[in-house]
């Protein structure tokens, strides 16, 4: 894994790099099943792009509010010029209890991270602090574009009203509820709950998911699978102030389990995920918690699920809206805690959602020194929780990042060919070929433009490209110096792309 000591440029957001920004947004993410993807050759891959991981923490526990730690139970928003991040804070005092601390950092570069005080919840007996009054577990905050003013922000979470001490809710029992902001500080919740089950939900908005938007929800909703008692995930859509039905999405399998056990672990579930939108597949980062023994599955106590063990991250792709979750091949890890700096080898947990800046995509997350479940079952102990006082706590919130588009994608070793089909006018995205690829020093890129019967287009062939090696996310394909398209070229038009020591990661082919 590629760690960075370095600190990320502050944005810039400057009037010439908005068209690229808006290029980049169109992108199509490479994976297999893609319907624009017609074939490859047999020795193309599919793979995933690791991310590069900052060494230190960018927010650890500092003040009363979040001495015993803070997780990225939470988001981060790019709203105007600054970046907000909501997250759950553990207390100096925390008894294992009173899990609804919502505080909120605000920073210029999303890097260092400044701790307003609010002045709305009182704690260790003063209001000088950066809580939120939403009384959320594992709350994600969205902005809604179609929203009043007194509405932009949305929230979901989960809450209980016998813990909520202090807080006001209307409701009708525990569970998932939605709240909404006139500036993501004081909140208003919604009469719920939306679905009555318990503990981790993520949410985000979601631009492409149909006309204006809308938030992609996923929460855990417990029960049977392959045997065993697990986390499940369910998913749902929030628009117009109306949830839907929830499906089931995320649920561990006797292959999540050979996987588990490959790590010298029992069994697998899953304990969250993170939405990552494009304009075409919708990819998950599935937080994968895997069991020790011998405090997992109890025979005597079927409801008791595994407890004790390490999350690591995978990767999951939806290739359209509402269909099945795929992965790839062998379901390897995308990253694994053991090889995570010191502050975060117990286990990972991802924001909300990643976040795209610029040309590259960030995603925020929790790093846990102590695996899962290490201070067992239960109330926290004063023993455990005076050992991580003092030291930012036992959760710090870590940031990766990676090239913008590249999640999914096929690589080439040897010289390889992969053929992709051109959308049609309405396609989102300007028109022409465009790659976001890699190769290395020695390796090329070219590209011949077929007809829908797979013959070459005259003026069009490998030999009339213009070649291109290195690092591009959005290479525009010419051929003989112009990017044009044929325009009298009848039916399906495809674009064999051959590439050598690279790998193609997203692309955007318009007629």
């Amino acid at each position: 894994m590629d760690q960075t000591k370095g600190q990320p440029e502050p944005l810039r957001l400057a009037a010439a790099e908005t068209r690229l920004f808006c290029i980049l947004s169109s992108m199509q993410i490479l994976c297999e099943g893609h319907p624009r993807l017609l074939g490859l050759s047999s020795g193309a891959r599919f793979v995933s792009h690791p991310p590069r991981v900052r060494d230190e923490p960018v927010l650890a526990g500092a003040t009363f509010i979040d001495a015993y730690g803070c997780s990225i139970y939470g988001s981060v928003l790019q709203d105007g010029d600054r970046f907000r991040m909501w997250y759950q804070a553990w207390p100096e005092d925390f008894d294992g209890r009173d899990s609804l601390a919502v505080a909120c950092v605000e920073s210029a570069d999303g890097v260092n991270w400044e701790r307003p005080a609010y002045g709305l919840i009182e704690r260790n007996g003063t209001r000088a602090n950066g809580l939120t009054d939403l009384p959320f577990h594992a709350p994600s905050v969205c902005i809604d574009p179609d929203a009043p003013a007194g509405r932009r922000y949305r929230a979901f979470g989960y809450t209980h009203p016998e813990r909520a001490v202090g807080y006001h809710i209307p409701t009708q029992g525990k569970g998932y509820y939605t709240a909404h902001s006139a500036d993501g500080l004081r909140w208003t919740v919604e009469p719920g709950p939306l679905w009555p089950q318990a503990d981790v939900i993520t949410a985000a908005w979601d631009p492409w998911q149909g006309e204006g938007g809308a938030a992609r929800i996923a929460f855990k909703h417990n029960g049977l699978s392959a045997g065993l008692h697990r986390r499940r995930f369910y998913t749902a859509e929030w628009r117009n102030g109306v949830a839907s039905e929830p499906v089931s999405a995320f649920i561990a399998d006797e292959v999540d389990d050979q996987v588990a056990r490959s790590h010298g672990c029992l069994s697998a579930d899953y304990y969250g995920i993170s939405w990552a939108f494009s304009p075409g597949p919708t990819v998950a980062i599935a937080w994968m918690f895997r069991h020790h023994g011998p405090l997992g599955h109890s025979p005597g106590r079927l409801w008791h699920y595994g407890n004790q063990g390490p999350v690591d991250l995978q990767l999951r792709y939806q290739l359209e809206r509402g269909g099945r979750w795929l992965a790839l091949p062998g379901r390897p890890d995308w990253l694994t805690a053991t090889d995570m700096p010191e502050w975060a080898r117990g286990g990972l947990y991802g924001a909300s959602h990643a976040l795209d800046v610029g040309d590259e995509t960030r995603l925020y997350f929790t790093g846990t020194k102590e695996r899962h479940g290490w201070a067992g079952a239960g109330a926290v102990t004063d023993e455990f929780r005076r050992a991580y006082l003092g030291g930012g706590g036992f959760a710090n919130i870590g940031l990766m990042t990676w090239p913008r588009g590249r999640l999914l994608g096929v690589r080439a070793d040897l010289p390889e060919w992969i053929d992709l089909q051109a959308g049609g006018a309405s396609a989102i995205g300007p028109p022409g070929l465009r790659l976001n690829v890699a190769t290395r020093p020695t390796g090329r890129v070219r590209v011949a433009l077929l007809d829908e019967a797979r013959k070459v287009i005259e003026g069009f062939g490998f030999n009339d490209c213009d070649g291109f090696s290195g690092d591009h996310l959005d290479r525009p394909v010419s051929w003989r110096g112009s990017t044009e398209l044929p325009a009298d070229a009848p039916g399906e038009l495809i674009g064999r792309v051959e590439i050598e020591s690279g790998s193609l990661w997203a692309f955007n082919f318009n007629r």
